[in-house]
Protein backbone atom coordinates (compact mmCIF):
# COMPACT_ATOMS: atom_id res chain seq x y z
CA UNK A 1 0.00 0.00 0.00
CA UNK A 2 1.25 3.49 -0.88
CA UNK A 3 -0.02 6.58 0.95
CA UNK A 4 1.05 10.16 1.53
CA UNK A 5 3.34 11.00 4.46
CA UNK A 6 2.74 13.54 7.27
CA UNK A 7 0.15 13.50 10.00
CA UNK A 8 -3.16 14.80 8.61
CA UNK A 9 -6.15 12.67 9.61
CA UNK A 10 -7.25 12.17 6.00
CA UNK A 11 -3.84 10.74 5.11
CA UNK A 12 -4.24 7.84 7.54
CA UNK A 13 -8.02 7.42 7.19
CA UNK A 14 -7.99 4.53 4.71
CA UNK A 15 -4.94 3.01 6.36
CA UNK A 16 -6.92 2.84 9.62
CA UNK A 17 -9.92 1.30 7.85
CA UNK A 18 -7.78 -1.35 6.14
CA UNK A 19 -5.29 -2.08 8.93
CA UNK A 20 -6.71 -5.53 9.78
CA UNK A 21 -6.58 -6.64 6.16
CA UNK A 22 -3.07 -5.21 5.76
CA UNK A 23 -1.88 -7.00 8.91
CA UNK A 24 -3.45 -10.31 7.83
CA UNK A 25 -1.42 -10.45 4.61
CA UNK A 26 1.67 -8.72 6.03
CA UNK A 27 1.57 -5.98 3.39
CA UNK A 28 4.32 -3.41 3.07
CA UNK A 29 3.09 0.15 3.63
CA UNK A 30 5.01 3.07 2.11
CA UNK A 31 4.41 6.75 2.84
CA UNK A 32 5.70 9.05 0.11
CA UNK A 33 7.41 12.22 1.29
CA UNK A 34 9.32 15.07 -0.35
CA UNK A 35 12.49 14.28 1.59
CA UNK A 36 13.65 11.51 3.97
CA UNK A 37 12.12 11.99 7.42
CA UNK A 38 13.04 10.37 10.73
CA UNK A 39 11.32 9.36 12.87
CA UNK A 40 7.96 8.50 11.38
CA UNK A 41 5.00 10.72 12.36
CA UNK A 42 3.36 9.48 15.57
CA UNK A 43 0.08 8.73 13.80
CA UNK A 44 1.82 6.33 11.40
CA UNK A 45 4.66 4.94 13.53
CA UNK A 46 2.62 2.22 15.22
CA UNK A 47 1.59 0.83 11.83
CA UNK A 48 5.20 0.20 10.71
CA UNK A 49 5.02 2.57 7.79
CA UNK A 50 8.16 3.14 5.74
CA UNK A 51 8.77 6.74 4.72
CA UNK A 52 10.41 7.00 1.30
CA UNK A 53 11.05 9.79 -1.16
CA UNK A 54 9.02 9.61 -4.35
CA UNK A 55 12.03 8.29 -6.29
CA UNK A 56 12.59 5.51 -3.74
CA UNK A 57 8.88 4.65 -3.61
CA UNK A 58 8.77 4.41 -7.41
CA UNK A 59 11.76 2.07 -7.37
CA UNK A 60 9.98 -0.08 -4.78
CA UNK A 61 6.97 -0.29 -7.11
CA UNK A 62 9.11 -1.20 -10.13
CA UNK A 63 10.70 -4.08 -8.19
CA UNK A 64 7.48 -5.30 -6.54
CA UNK A 65 7.43 -9.06 -5.97
CA UNK A 66 4.94 -11.20 -7.89
CA UNK A 67 2.79 -14.05 -6.64
CA UNK A 68 2.91 -17.66 -7.82
CA UNK A 69 0.84 -16.69 -10.89
CA UNK A 70 3.24 -13.91 -11.85
CA UNK A 71 0.89 -11.11 -10.75
CA UNK A 72 2.04 -8.04 -8.83
CA UNK A 73 -0.50 -6.37 -6.52
CA UNK A 74 -0.55 -2.79 -5.29
CA UNK A 75 -2.94 -0.31 -3.65
CA UNK A 76 -2.34 3.43 -4.00
CA UNK A 77 -4.30 5.86 -1.83
CA UNK A 78 -4.58 8.98 -3.99
CA UNK A 79 -6.35 11.09 -1.37
CA UNK A 80 -3.45 13.24 -0.18
CA UNK A 81 -0.58 12.40 -2.52
CA UNK A 82 0.89 15.31 -4.47
CA UNK A 83 0.00 15.11 -8.16
CA UNK A 84 3.67 14.91 -9.15
CA UNK A 85 4.01 11.89 -6.85
CA UNK A 86 0.90 10.25 -8.32
CA UNK A 87 2.35 10.72 -11.82
CA UNK A 88 5.66 9.18 -10.77
CA UNK A 89 3.99 6.20 -9.10
CA UNK A 90 1.78 5.49 -12.13
CA UNK A 91 4.84 5.70 -14.40
CA UNK A 92 6.44 3.07 -12.15
CA UNK A 93 3.30 0.91 -12.40
CA UNK A 94 3.48 1.26 -16.18
CA UNK A 95 7.08 -0.02 -16.09
CA UNK A 96 6.10 -2.87 -13.77
CA UNK A 97 3.30 -3.92 -16.15
CA UNK A 98 5.81 -4.33 -19.01
CA UNK A 99 7.09 -7.43 -17.18
CA UNK A 100 3.70 -8.95 -16.42
CA UNK A 101 0.18 -8.23 -15.14
CA UNK A 102 -0.43 -5.83 -12.28
CA UNK A 103 -3.51 -5.88 -10.05
CA UNK A 104 -3.84 -2.21 -9.12
CA UNK A 105 -6.29 -0.74 -6.65
CA UNK A 106 -6.70 3.00 -6.39
CA UNK A 107 -8.34 4.38 -3.28
CA UNK A 108 -9.81 7.76 -2.50
CA UNK A 109 -11.14 9.26 0.72
CA UNK A 110 -13.52 12.12 0.02
CA UNK A 111 -12.65 15.24 2.01
CA UNK A 112 -15.13 17.30 3.96
CA UNK A 113 -15.91 20.52 2.14
CA UNK A 114 -13.80 23.54 3.02
CA UNK A 115 -14.13 26.83 1.19
CA UNK A 116 -11.10 27.80 -0.89
CA UNK A 117 -8.87 30.66 0.34
CA UNK A 118 -10.30 34.15 -0.17
CA UNK A 119 -7.11 35.33 -1.85
CA UNK A 120 -6.64 32.39 -4.18
CA UNK A 121 -3.78 32.93 -6.61
CA UNK A 122 -4.46 32.38 -10.29
CA UNK A 123 -0.74 32.39 -11.15
CA UNK A 124 0.48 29.45 -13.23
CA UNK A 125 4.19 28.76 -12.80
CA UNK A 126 4.38 25.79 -15.13
CA UNK A 127 2.09 23.81 -17.41
CA UNK A 128 3.49 20.60 -18.88
CA UNK A 129 3.02 16.81 -19.02
CA UNK A 130 3.15 15.33 -15.53
CA UNK A 131 6.21 13.35 -16.68
CA UNK A 132 7.69 11.90 -19.87
CA UNK A 133 5.74 8.63 -19.56
CA UNK A 134 2.46 10.52 -19.92
CA UNK A 135 3.49 13.10 -22.51
CA UNK A 136 1.47 11.38 -25.25
CA UNK A 137 2.57 10.77 -28.80
CA UNK A 138 1.05 11.31 -32.21
CA UNK A 139 1.65 10.31 -35.80
CA UNK A 140 -0.12 13.54 -36.85
CA UNK A 141 1.54 16.49 -35.08
CA UNK A 142 -0.46 18.95 -37.20
CA UNK A 143 -3.74 17.79 -35.69
CA UNK A 144 -5.33 20.32 -33.33
CA UNK A 145 -5.22 19.88 -29.56
CA UNK A 146 -8.45 18.69 -27.99
CA UNK A 147 -8.56 19.43 -24.28
CA UNK A 148 -10.34 17.52 -21.52
CA UNK A 149 -10.50 19.47 -18.25
CA UNK A 150 -11.73 17.97 -14.99
CA UNK A 151 -12.82 20.95 -12.93
CA UNK A 152 -11.89 21.78 -9.35
CA UNK A 153 -12.38 24.91 -7.34
CA UNK A 154 -8.96 26.35 -8.18
CA UNK A 155 -10.07 29.80 -9.31
CA UNK A 156 -8.86 30.77 -12.76
CA UNK A 157 -6.55 27.78 -13.24
CA UNK A 158 -8.71 25.86 -15.71
CA UNK A 159 -9.54 28.81 -17.96
CA UNK A 160 -5.93 30.02 -17.76
CA UNK A 161 -4.64 26.63 -18.90
CA UNK A 162 -7.20 26.48 -21.71
CA UNK A 163 -6.15 29.92 -22.97
CA UNK A 164 -2.48 28.91 -22.84
CA UNK A 165 -2.98 25.69 -24.86
CA UNK A 166 -5.39 27.21 -27.43
CA UNK A 167 -7.21 23.92 -28.13
CA UNK A 168 -9.44 23.31 -31.11
CA UNK A 169 -12.10 22.06 -28.70
CA UNK A 170 -12.56 21.63 -24.95
CA UNK A 171 -14.60 19.18 -22.89
CA UNK A 172 -15.35 19.65 -19.20
CA UNK A 173 -15.81 16.99 -16.52
CA UNK A 174 -17.71 18.32 -13.49
CA UNK A 175 -17.43 16.42 -10.17
CA UNK A 176 -20.48 15.49 -8.11
CA UNK A 177 -20.37 13.89 -4.66
CA UNK A 178 -22.20 13.81 -1.32
CA UNK A 179 -20.26 16.99 -0.43
CA UNK A 180 -22.76 19.13 -2.37
CA UNK A 181 -21.21 22.44 -1.34
CA UNK A 182 -18.12 21.50 -3.32
CA UNK A 183 -20.08 21.29 -6.58
CA UNK A 184 -21.58 24.72 -5.96
CA UNK A 185 -18.10 26.15 -5.38
CA UNK A 186 -16.74 24.44 -8.53
CA UNK A 187 -19.49 26.02 -10.60
CA UNK A 188 -18.90 29.41 -9.03
CA UNK A 189 -15.15 29.37 -9.60
CA UNK A 190 -15.50 28.14 -13.21
CA UNK A 191 -18.68 29.95 -14.28
CA UNK A 192 -17.07 31.65 -17.29
CA UNK A 193 -15.70 28.40 -18.69
CA UNK A 194 -18.95 26.55 -17.99
CA UNK A 195 -20.94 29.20 -19.85
CA UNK A 196 -18.61 28.93 -22.84
CA UNK A 197 -18.83 25.11 -23.01
CA UNK A 198 -22.53 24.49 -22.30
CA UNK A 199 -22.78 21.61 -24.78
CA UNK A 200 -19.42 20.04 -23.90
CA UNK A 201 -19.93 19.16 -20.25
CA UNK A 202 -20.11 15.79 -18.54
CA UNK A 203 -20.80 15.23 -14.85
CA UNK A 204 -19.01 12.41 -13.06
CA UNK A 205 -19.63 10.98 -9.62
CA UNK A 206 -16.44 11.05 -7.54
CA UNK A 207 -17.50 7.88 -5.71
CA UNK A 208 -18.23 5.99 -8.98
CA UNK A 209 -14.76 5.88 -10.55
CA UNK A 210 -15.51 2.93 -12.83
CA UNK A 211 -18.26 4.89 -14.59
CA UNK A 212 -16.05 7.99 -14.76
CA UNK A 213 -13.19 5.95 -16.23
CA UNK A 214 -15.35 4.50 -19.00
CA UNK A 215 -16.84 7.92 -19.83
CA UNK A 216 -13.36 9.43 -20.13
CA UNK A 217 -11.98 6.47 -22.08
CA UNK A 218 -14.88 6.62 -24.56
CA UNK A 219 -14.40 10.35 -25.09
CA UNK A 220 -10.64 10.08 -25.65
CA UNK A 221 -11.07 7.13 -28.02
CA UNK A 222 -13.42 9.25 -30.11
CA UNK A 223 -11.02 12.18 -30.46
CA UNK A 224 -7.61 10.56 -30.91
CA UNK A 225 -7.86 10.05 -34.70
CA UNK A 226 -8.68 13.69 -35.40
CA UNK A 227 -6.92 15.53 -32.57
CA UNK A 228 -4.16 15.36 -29.99
CA UNK A 229 -5.89 14.68 -26.65
CA UNK A 230 -4.56 16.49 -23.57
CA UNK A 231 -6.10 15.71 -20.19
CA UNK A 232 -5.96 18.38 -17.48
CA UNK A 233 -7.36 16.82 -14.29
CA UNK A 234 -8.00 19.48 -11.65
CA UNK A 235 -10.20 18.80 -8.64
CA UNK A 236 -10.54 15.42 -6.88
CA UNK A 237 -7.37 13.37 -7.30
CA UNK A 238 -9.32 10.23 -8.14
CA UNK A 239 -9.86 11.75 -11.60
CA UNK A 240 -6.13 12.42 -11.91
CA UNK A 241 -5.56 8.71 -11.37
CA UNK A 242 -8.28 7.80 -13.88
CA UNK A 243 -6.68 10.10 -16.46
CA UNK A 244 -3.35 8.31 -16.04
CA UNK A 245 -5.08 4.94 -16.47
CA UNK A 246 -6.70 6.14 -19.71
CA UNK A 247 -3.30 7.36 -20.94
CA UNK A 248 -1.89 3.89 -20.25
CA UNK A 249 -4.49 2.45 -22.60
CA UNK A 250 -4.36 5.18 -25.24
CA UNK A 251 -0.77 6.22 -25.84
CA UNK A 252 -1.74 9.32 -27.81
CA UNK A 253 -3.35 10.87 -24.71
CA UNK A 254 -1.19 13.20 -22.61
CA UNK A 255 -1.83 14.02 -18.96
CA UNK A 256 -0.71 17.53 -18.06
CA UNK A 257 -0.10 19.16 -14.73
CA UNK A 258 -0.53 22.83 -13.84
CA UNK A 259 1.77 24.12 -11.13
CA UNK A 260 0.89 27.43 -9.48
CA UNK A 261 1.34 29.29 -6.25
CA UNK A 262 -1.38 27.29 -4.47
CA UNK A 263 0.02 23.90 -5.51
CA UNK A 264 1.31 22.07 -2.46
CA UNK A 265 1.84 18.57 -1.15
CA UNK A 266 0.44 19.77 2.17
CA UNK A 267 -3.13 18.58 2.72
CA UNK A 268 -4.62 18.92 6.18
CA UNK A 269 -8.22 18.36 5.06
CA UNK A 270 -10.55 16.21 7.15
CA UNK A 271 -12.01 12.95 5.82
CA UNK A 272 -15.73 12.68 5.19
CA UNK A 273 -17.69 9.47 5.78
CA UNK A 274 -17.20 8.49 2.14
CA UNK A 275 -14.41 6.56 0.45
CA UNK A 276 -14.03 4.33 -2.58
CA UNK A 277 -11.60 1.71 -3.88
CA UNK A 278 -11.44 0.77 -7.56
CA UNK A 279 -9.59 -2.30 -8.81
CA UNK A 280 -8.17 -2.89 -12.28
CA UNK A 281 -5.78 -5.26 -14.01
CA UNK A 282 -3.03 -3.69 -16.10
CA UNK A 283 -1.50 -5.72 -18.90
CA UNK A 284 1.48 -4.74 -21.09
CA UNK A 285 -0.81 -3.70 -23.97
CA UNK A 286 -1.95 -0.29 -25.23
CA UNK A 287 -4.30 0.75 -28.00
CA UNK A 288 -3.10 2.59 -31.06
CA UNK A 289 -5.12 4.78 -33.34
CA UNK A 290 -6.13 3.58 -36.76
CA UNK A 291 -4.12 5.30 -39.46
CA UNK A 292 -6.06 6.09 -42.60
Amino acid sequence: MVIAADSGSRRSHLLNLLQDEIASIDSRVIAVCDAPVTPDPKSLRRKQVEQLTCAAACEAVRTLARDANGVASLLIDLSCLARQHIGGLFAAVKDLAKEGPVELQIAYSLARFVKPPVHWSTAIRRIAPVNSEFAGWTAAPDNPIELVIALGYEKGKAIGAAEYLEPGDTWLFVPTSPEEKYLREVKLQNKELLLERKTKQLEYEVLSPVDAYHALLSLVRGMRNVARPILLPFGPKIFFGLSLLVAMVIGEAAVWFVDGENTSSSDMSQPSRHAVIMGCRIEPISETAAIA
